[in-house]
C-alpha cells in the first residue's frame, strides 16, 4: 500500500508537520455475540509511513472497552441501542475487537480479529 492510496479528511485539528488527516473505517466487534458494526474514524498519516498509526487502537484512548463499546453504538444503523441506557457499567476491553480499514483500497491494515 503507498501513501498516496488514502482518501484526505478535513478535520478542524492540524496533523503533525508531515502528516494528513485520512479517513479510516473501523470494524468494531461484539466479541460475546460476534456483532461487527462499521464506524467512519479518521487518523493520522504521516508522509513516510505506508499506513496510520494503530497506537491510538492498540495503547491510547481507543483501545478502552468504554470508548470501543461507544464506537459500536454509534454505528447502530438508528444510532440507539438498548444497551447504551447503562452508562455506569465497566466495560473490559477485552470486550470488543478492531479491524481497521483503507476505505480506498479495501485493505485491513491493522487486524485483531479474523
Amino acid at each position: 500500500m503507498k501513501n498516496s492510496d488514502w482518501k484526505t479528511v478535513d478535520v478542524p485539528t492540524r496533523p503533525r508537520k508531515n502528516g494528513r488527516w485520512v479517513a479510516v473505517v473501523a470494524h468494531i466487534r461484539k466479541n460475546a455475540t460476534g456483532e461487527i458494526r462499521k464506524s467512519d474514524q479518521h487518523s493520522i498519516l504521516d508522509d513516510d509511513e505506508a499506513s496510520p498509526s494503530w497506537f491510538i487502537w492498540q495503547e491510547g484512548a481507543f483501545s478502552c472497552g468504554d470508548n470501543r463499546r461507544s464506537f459500536f453504538m454509534e454505528a447502530s444503523e438508528n444510532g440507539e441501542d438498548a444497551e447504551w441506557d447503562d452508562d455506569d457499567e465497566y466495560i473490559e476491553d477485552s470486550e470488543y475487537s478492531v479491524n481497521l480499514e483503507n476505505p480506498v483500497t479495501g485493505e485491513i491494515y491493522y487486524r485483531e480479529f479474523e
